[in-house]
């Protein structure tokens, strides 16, 4: 089969599973995440509910703000009045993270595509954390969906990719999206279709199996003496659609939790972790362990990080295809 096949085949298996109509594929997430920001012009305003330590954050302003003139009014929650009051004259674009770090919040999608949709403004919805096996956002009418690929890959060997889905009937975004993948050269490489392709075969199988190490590893947590709070993902709104609520029964991939004492405490128990050690050497591709306070804003005050809400004990930890025993061992050797 052509290259060209089977990353046409891997682009509409994620499209079916975003449940969208055109799939695309990026060289990596920050392709993806850079290229989705130039389908609005130089010099628009965008209104943003992200993580500030996360990567569109930092392209958001450490590069297009600079490169494309782009204005971006951040947001802490996403009810109504709060969007409404975000808008400007010149909003070209609502960009939403379906999870959003550290402490893990759903927003109210459907007010913000219908907001989005109101003002004639794109509306964008990073599902990284997500995925779609707890959360499909163009359910809620958004235009486009995009993510890390890793992140769809949990547990295998698959190197560094991006995508975005568009919703079905909006194929000048989906134009756009290949113009731009052409014109900036941000293809998978040679073989990246096979290989996403066949991850993709059995996806739900390895989510369930991680959605089940999860649920063992929140139980663990919450009866911990060195744990102060574990975050889970929660919806913003009360009352979301039903589409959510039969979403939520499902557990993310991603889990936050505060331990007790002070930063002295929280860097010991970081350098022990033996699973962090093999993330740091590259000999794991499904497992991470961050501690935002050094990992994120390490050079930044403590009474900084304190307005931020970043705590010394705040760490965030990424599923993986682990043995369960293993990482409770692990995390019990490293509270000592």
């Amino acid at each position: 089969m052509l290259e060209t096949d089977t990353l046409s085949q891997a682009s509409n298996s994620i499209a079916l599973l975003e449940h969208g109509e055109n799939g695309h594929l990026f060289s990596s997430y920050r392709s993806a995440v850079a290229s989705v920001l130039e389908l609005v012009e130089y010099n628009s305003h965008v209104v943003a509910y992200v993580d500030r330590g996360g990567v569109g954050y930092h392209i958001f302003e450490n590069l297009r703000r600079r490169t494309a003139g782009l204005k971006f009014t951040y947001i802490d929650k996403s009810d109504p009045e709060t969007i409404l009051n975000a808008f400007s004259d010149d909003t070209a674009l609502i960009w939403a993270e379906s999870i959003r770090a550290p402490y893990l919040q759903i927003p109210d999608l459907e007010s913000v595509a219908r907001i989005a949709k109101e003002k004639g403004a794109v509306c964008i919805c990073d599902n990284s954390l997500a995925t779609p096996y707890v959360l499909q956002p163009l359910k809620f009418d958004f235009d486009i969906v995009l993510g890390n690929g890793q992140s769809l890959c949990v547990g295998l060997d698959v190197r560094e990719f991006g995508y975005a889905v568009v919703a079905k009937d909006r194929e000048f975004l989906s134009d756009k999206l290949n113009f731009l993948i052409n014109t900036l050269g941000s293809k998978v490489g040679e073989g990246g279709g096979t290989l996403i392709e066949a991850a993709l075969e059995d996806f739900d199988k390895r989510m369930a199996a991680i959605s089940t190490n999860m649920n063992e590893l929140i139980e663990f947590l919450k009866s911990n003496n060195n744990i102060e709070a574990v975050y889970l993902p929660s919806v913003e709104k009360q009352g979301e659609t039903q589409v959510a609520k039969d979403s939520l029964e499902r557990t993310s991939g991603v889990i936050s939790f505060r331990m007790t004492g002070d930063i002295e405490r929280a860097l010991n128990f970081k350098q022990k972790l033996i699973l962090l050690d093999e993330c740091r050497n590259g000999k794991s591709f499904s497992r991470k362990i961050l501690h935002p306070a050094s990992d994120l804003y390490g050079a930044v005050p403590a009474e900084v990080r304190d307005g931020l809400n970043i705590p010394d004990g705040l760490f965030q930890l990424m599923a993986g295809s682990w043995n369960i025993k293993e990482l409770l061992d692990d995390l019990t050797q490293a509270f000592k």
